[in-house]
């Protein structure tokens, strides 16, 4: 291990970041993805610094195959979309690029700056930039390239420890950023690593915050929630915290509740984490297809006979179902669709026709009356 300074502001070198190699973090060179290597190698030979870095390093340590792949550098956005031909620049708050590998998508960020807090967008160092990062164990930069990993807030003994570490300090990290505490128990479960007490006694003070927070984002970490494979003890530990309410409070309304309907959506929930574990499948449709079966099998009516009719009460029930986030109105026709049952119309029960006395014919019985009278008058 090596130790990285910086000069401080009177010239004196500043321990700056812990250096280990890959005989000392461990990450297996093979294990890493290919075109992320590469994405890392052409940052570094027109220029720049590139490091791999967030939940793709913390599940690379951990020995597991990283789902994802972040890369951050000291090139800016533009610069970057001009280094890669499939690529586009994205983002409002934080602009980062988005580089196309065939179907896959990596994310390209420029360092960020501290200078405006941790929710700022402006440029900055590597060493601003890990000071920014929510937890220590997303804070870590990896160079698949020379195997090396830099440690700015001791994250790789956090992951050692089983730890989830705040990066910014308590009294601003929720504040700041209530999105963050939703990270910090899906963390929690995906790893199974501890939230440290005080930790979790500042999430239970500013729970009330997240109903503050971006819908779109909301959306983003509940899409994300749903693909975790970890998805029902994740819910179930927001909805221990009070953060369930604000993303989806049909969900934590019926949680709440208990009885029936609770434990359908218990096991719809328990077979999308199966779902994901055994095919790997995240697409949202997918995903979807079981959050959904509760809201679209109730709103199935027997007494409607048009099943077009039907299938947007289907659509209708699951829109509301999710609200206050809002999906791709595709995706969300494709769930329904998937778990839509046409109501069978019930059959009508004929009523049986009442039978109506005959009245005799007229003309059959006026010849009748003269062949009665012809009979007579031959017998005289």
């Amino acid at each position: 291990m090596r130790i990285r300074y910086h000069n401080g502001p009177d010239g004196k070198p500043v321990k700056k970041a812990l250096v280990y190699t890959s005989a000392e973090h461990g990450i297996n060179p093979r294990a890493v993805d290919q075109d992320a290597l590469r994405i890392v190698e052409r940052l570094w030979q027109n220029g720049h610094k590139a490091y791999i870095v967030g939940g793709a390093v913390r599940d690379l340590i951990l020995g597991r195959r990283p789902k994802d792949y972040d890369i951050v550098s000291d090139a800016e956005p533009q610069r970057i979309k001009r280094l890669f031909y499939r690529s586009r620049i994205i983002g409002r708050r934080f602009r980062l690029v988005h580089v196309y590998v065939g179907t896959h998508i990596y994310e390209v960020c420029t360092f960020r700056s501290i200078a405006n807090g941790t929710i700022g967008n402006t440029y900055g160092t590597i060493d601003e930039d890990a000071c920014r990062r929510d937890f220590s164990l997303n804070a870590l930069y990896y160079d698949p390239l020379s195997g090396e990993l830099l440690d700015y807030v001791q994250g790789l003994r956090d992951i050692k420890a089983k730890k989830i570490v705040p990066v910014i300090p308590l009294q601003t990290i929720f504040v700041e950023d209530p999105v963050r505490m939703l990270r910090a128990l899906k963390y929690s479960q995906i790893t199974g690593f501890q939230i440290p007490l005080f930790t979790r006694l500042a999430i239970k003070k500013h729970a009330h915050l997240l109903s503050g927070a971006s819908v779109s984002r909301l959306a983003e970490e509940a899409m994300k929630i749903f693909g975790s494979g970890k998805a029902m003890p994740i819910l179930a530990m927001l909805l221990q915290y009070k953060l369930l309410d604000p993303i989806v409070p049909s969900i934590a309304k019926i949680l709440q509740e208990g009885g029936p309907r609770a434990l359908t959506l218990r096991s719809d929930l328990c077979a999308l984490d199966a779902y994901v574990h055994e095919t790997g499948d995240k697409a949202l449709a997918s995903l979807l297809t079981f959050v959904l079966r509760l809201p679209v099998r109730e709103s199935v009516n027997p007494e409607t006979s048009d099943p077009a009719e039907a299938f947007r009460q289907a659509l209708f029930a699951a829109r509301d179902f999710l609200f206050p986030i809002t999906l791709p109105r595709i995706e969300v026709e494709k769930a329904v669709r998937a778990c839509f049952i046409v109501p069978e119309p019930r059959p009508k029960l004929r009523k049986p026709r009442k039978r109506s006395k005959r009245k005799p014919n007229s003309h059959a019985a006026s010849v009748e009356r003269d062949g009665d009278q012809n009979d007579s008058s031959e017998s005289v």
